[in-house]
């Protein structure tokens, strides 16, 4: 109970973007008044979190110096590609660092500095850098689903019969009872459509895939080498290098980038990430 002051003001935080009325009004404002609503709006949580422990942050002064740099990014830098792969570069730097975890003491809570941190990063490009992402949103319409469904049943086509082939993946479900498998599967996907893909299909389909094909001159190597940026970043999982996983990754991104190509929403990548994501986690968890 002590927590859920922080956690809701985090939540309104992290939806309020959703809003088109209050994307429209916040964009109105001036981008300096924007950069110190946005690192005021990285501070309160964290300190309302820690404060209700009875202690204050481990590396605070670390914390608001790098939301500092990353809220004034564009106020100093060029809205240009480049400033752009840069920013990009030093939060996935960051967030696959250790140093995030001793801002919140308790461990139950480690996971919402990173989700505070990919949520911020998100505000700025938005706002500050001024990115239209195509589908940015949580609510899917039919033409979205069709065809993040249709990238999740190709990946997995492609997937299953080489993986379990050559002995890649190892088929186990979950220590559930069986009525209890329905809710897991709902739960699981609900939970990283909300609050992973959201986050990661923003970053490498919403930004990084059509800056690449522009700079590229093709959109198609913007895509495949977006995909690669995607699995790289998943080298650290379980382990620095899990190649197997950053190889499936970037497979992955590929039809989640496809999914953004054709129905020209991010909100398509996110259906088939999160569908992956699910069947993965409750029928091959133990593979990697």
């Amino acid at each position: 109970v002590p927590f859920l002051p922080a956690l809701a003001l985090e939540a309104v935080f992290y939806f309020l973007p959703v809003w088109p009325a209050f994307r429209r009004r916040f964009s109105g404002l001036h981008s300096l008044v924007q950069a110190a609503l946005l690192w005021l709006s990285a501070m309160l949580p964290v300190l309302g979190l820690n404060l209700a422990q009875g202690q204050f942050p481990a590396d605070f002064a670390l914390w608001a110096t790098a939301t500092g740099i990353v809220c004034g990014w564009y106020l100093v830098l060029p809205r240009r590609p480049v400033a752009d792969v840069l920013l990009m570069g030093l939060m996935v730097a960051f967030i696959l660092s250790d140093w995030f975890l001793p801002l919140f003491v308790q461990q139950r809570f480690g996971g919402l500095n990173k989700l505070l941190w990919m949520r911020l990063g998100m505000a700025v490009f938005l706002f500050l850098r001024r990115i239209d992402v195509p589908g940015f949103g949580l609510w899917p319409n039919r033409r979205e689903w069709v065809e993040g469904i249709r990238q999740f049943v190709f990946f997995l086509v492609i997937l299953l019969p080489i993986g379990l082939g050559f002995k890649l993946l190892r088929y186990q479900l979950p220590k559930v009872e069986a009525w209890q498998l329905p809710f897991l599967a709902v739960g699981t996907l609900l939970g990283f459509y909300l609050f992973v893909a959201f986050g990661e299909d923003f970053f490498f389909r919403g930004v990084l895939q059509p800056m690449l094909g522009k700079e590229l001159g093709n959109r198609w190597l913007g895509l495949l080498m977006a995909s690669l940026c995607f699995g790289a970043v998943h080298l650290p999982f379980r382990g620095f290098p899990n190649w197997r996983q950053a190889a499936v990754s970037a497979v992955l991104g590929v039809f989640c980038g496809i999914g953004f190509e054709r129905a020209n929403s991010l909100r398509a990548s996110m259906i088939t990430h999160a569908l992956v994501v699910t069947v993965w986690t409750i029928f091959f968890a133990r593979s990697f």
